[in-house]
């Protein structure tokens, strides 16, 4: 799983799998469609470290694995080492 990922860091993830922000609030919230399924993320705002129950969760309302957040994380940089 990524580790030490901030608020900004969750929602380049969220944005890759095609769920978008919507709107502020005391937390982000993001809704798109993933997998066939329409999804709602709550993210908390402004946090440059998120703890990992609470990414658990995210991806949880994400629909996805800690396994598919981190290949995805990770691709990130492999693009960036190539630009």
């Amino acid at each position: 799983m990524p580790k030490n990922l901030s608020s900004n860091n969750v929602a380049w993830i969220l944005e890759k799998i095609g769920i978008t922000f919507k709107r502020h609030g005391k937390e982000d919230v993001y809704a798109g469609e993933f997998e066939g399924q329409n999804r709602v993320v709550i993210v908390p705002r402004n946090k440059k470290n998120i703890p990992q129950g609470t990414l658990s969760s995210v991806w949880r309302q994400a629909g996805i694995t800690n396994k598919i957040a981190d290949e995805i994380w990770k691709a990130k940089y492999e693009i960036l080492k190539k630009g």
